[in-house]
């Protein structure tokens, strides 16, 4: 079983996106030999996420079994409670996907606390854009960590190339961060690897945003580091799979 943990439907607010719809987007997962993608919406992060959220629920269900949708929802919009209820409770979504660089608020500040709260209730995990500032360091996103500690949150690019040794600290310090090293350099995935369990280690490759080379790319990252079968097992499909099972 593979997992790609970390997915987009193709939208318009950003021009370098290349377009998929479902149909092609499956190829894409079956020419790589992926069983399941998590996958996220890249227009409701910029423009109204209730509307977004119901079209990426409708391109999903093109394939559930293989499309798992996560929401976004905005933590300053007085609805999000209600969103992320609608989301997760009408709508079957499996968890929430937040940028606090693109959505413009911070980890730190207080809008935070009942999201927070909310996403603990339901036993959602939630993923992070992070490695990029403003807003988005790991550390930041380790404080909110730290005040849920019920909750799982995956940083969606283990700090990238330049916040990854930030990603592999914060991830030290709070049990309940995993990681997805897409974007992460192969030297400091080796490195994560070898002082953080595999258990918290997703694979995952921003498909749907960008070449349609990452995703093989970041398979053959993780193929090659030469870990046990059962290891390997774990990151590439395991893990993903567990927590979705664990809510």
């Amino acid at each position: 079983m593979i997992v790609d943990a970390h997915t987009h439907m193709p939208g318009h607010a950003l021009s370098l996106i290349s377009g998929y719809d479902s149909s092609q987007f499956l190829e894409l997962l079956d020419q790589n030999k992926i069983d399941k993608a998590w996958v996220f919406t890249l227009d409701g992060l910029y423009f109204d996420p209730s509307l977004h959220n119901d079209v990426l629920q409708e391109y999903c269900a093109a394939d559930p079994d293989r499309l798992i949708p996560f929401c976004t929802v905005h933590p300053r919009y007085p609805n999000v409670v209600e969103e992320l209820r609608r989301c997760i409770l009408i709508l079957g979504m499996k968890g929430v996907k937040l940028h606090p660089w693109a959505q413009a608020f911070s980890p730190l500040e207080s809008i935070m606390d009942p999201l927070g709260e909310e996403m603990e209730s339901l036993g959602v995990p939630v993923m992070f854009h992070d490695g990029t500032p403003p807003y988005s360091s790991p550390l930041q996103i380790a404080y909110f960590a730290l005040k849920h500690p019920r909750l799982k949150i995956i940083l969606g690019h283990a700090g990238l190339h330049d916040l990854w040794k930030e990603a592999l600290f914060a991830a030290e310090l709070c049990k309940n961060i995993f990681l997805v090293p897409s974007g992460t350099p192969p030297y400091g995935l080796k490195r994560i690897i070898s002082q953080i369990s595999v258990e918290r280690i997703l694979f995952g490759t921003d498909a749907g945003f960008g070449d349609p080379y990452w995703q093989p790319f970041q398979l053959n990252k993780i193929l090659s580091l030469g870990l046990p079968a059962n290891e390997i097992e774990l990151i590439l499909g395991g893990n993903a799979e567990r927590i979705l099972a664990d809510r």
